[in-house]
C-alpha cells in the first residue's frame, strides 16, 4: 500500500509504537486527519481482518448522537473468546463515544489482552476517556499536514481553481480527510462553505443576526463547534493582520464557549454568551 497522506512525525512515531509490539494504541487527533487511513497503513495486512466498534444509535453508526455501550464491549469479549488467530487487530473507533461503564469493562481487556490480540483506539477528543484507560494504552497525537503536503493532495485531488483550493485551505488545511471529503462532494463542500459564512456574520453581523445564528445552530453540536471554530480561525487572521487587541478577548469568549459545548454545555447559552459586548 503507497503512504498515504500522514504528518512525517506521526508517520514516525505511528510506525515505532506499532513495531514495538504494543498491545494498546490509542491514535488521537482532530476530526479530518484520517486516524482510519492511520491504522489501516501502519498495521497492513492485520486491518484488513480487523474487528471494529463504533458508536451506535438505534442500531445504526452515528458518531454524533451515538455511544459505545457496556453490551458492545461484552460482545467484544464474546467474539474474541471464540476467535483466537494471532495477529488479530480491534479497533474502537471514537473510543470517547465510550460510555464509563463500557470503559470499565473495556479496562480488563487491556489488562489482560487475548494472545495475539492487539486494540488500536482512534479519537478526537481522548480527554473524555478514563484516566486508567489512557494510562493502559501507547498514545500517538496525529499532527495535521504541513501546509506543503495539503497542497499537494489538493494538486493530486485535481483542485485547480485558485478560489476552491483557498476555500478548502481555509476550511480544512492539514486534514486530508476533509479535503478529500470536500473536494469531491460538491453538495458536502457547499454546505460546510456556508458555514464559514455564517461565522463572518457571526463575528461581524447585527445583533439581531447572530443571535438568530445561535438559534439556528442550538440543535447541532457538531455544526456549532464548526461555526465557532471558523470564527476563531477568522479573527485569528484579522489580528493577525491588524492586531487588534480586542480580537483577543473575542476570541477567549468563543474558545470559552467552544469548550463548554464540547463538554455537551448549551449550545444556544454559549453562542448567545459569546455575544455580550
Amino acid at each position: 500500500m503507497a503512504g498515504p497522506y500522514i504528518h512525517s512525525k506521526t508517520l514516525g512515531q505511528l510506525q515505532s509504537v506499532w513495531s514495538s509490539g504494543a498491545h494498546g494504541v490509542l491514535i488521537a487527533g482532530p476530526k479530518g486527519v484520517g486516524l482510519v487511513d492511520m491504522v489501516m497503513y501502519v498495521s497492513a495486512d492485520d486491518a484488513k481482518f480487523a474487528t471494529w466498534v463504533r458508536p451506535l444509535k438505534d442500531e445504526a453508526t452515528d458518531y454524533e448522537k451515538g455511544s459505545i455501550t457496556v453490551s458492545q464491549i461484552r460482545e467484544l469479549y464474546d467474539t474474541l473468546k471464540t476467535r483466537s488467530e494471532a495477529g488479530r487487530v480491534v479497533i474502537i473507533d471514537a473510543a470517547e463515544k465510550m460510555a464509563e461503564p463500557a470503559q470499565n469493562a473495556f479496562l480488563k481487556l487491556l489488562e489482560e489482552p487475548p494472545v495475539g490480540v492487539r486494540f488500536v483506539l482512534l479519537s478526537h477528543s481522548p480527554q473524555f476517556l478514563l484516566p486508567t484507560m489512557r494510562s493502559r494504552v501507547q498514545r500517538v497525537d496525529a499532527l495535521p499536514l504541513s501546509r506543503g503536503q495539503s497542497e499537494a493532495l489538493l494538486d493530486e485531488l485535481g483542485v485547480d481553481e485558485p478560489m476552491k483550493r483557498t476555500q478548502l485551505l481555509f476550511i480544512a488545511e492539514g486534514l486530508p480527510g476533509e479535503l478529500r471529503l470536500l473536494a469531491g462532494d460538491d453538495e458536502a463542500f457547499m454546505r460546510r462553505a456556508e458555514i464559514v459564512r455564517d461565522a463572518r456574520t457571526f463575528l461581524q453581523g447585527t445583533q439581531y443576526e447572530r443571535l438568530k445564528l445561535a438559534h439556528s445552530y442550538k440543535d447541532s453540536k457538531e455544526k456549532a463547534l464548526l461555526l465557532i471554530g471558523d470564527a476563531l480561525k477568522q479573527l485569528r487572521q484579522s489580528a493577525a493582520k491588524t492586531g487588534d487587541a480586542g480580537a483577543i478577548m473575542r476570541m477567549n469568549r468563543l474558545q470559552d464557549a467552544y469548550d463548554s459545548i464540547r463538554q455537551n454545555g448549551n449550545i444556544r447559552l454559549q453562542l448567545a454568551a459569546t455575544l455580550v459586548v
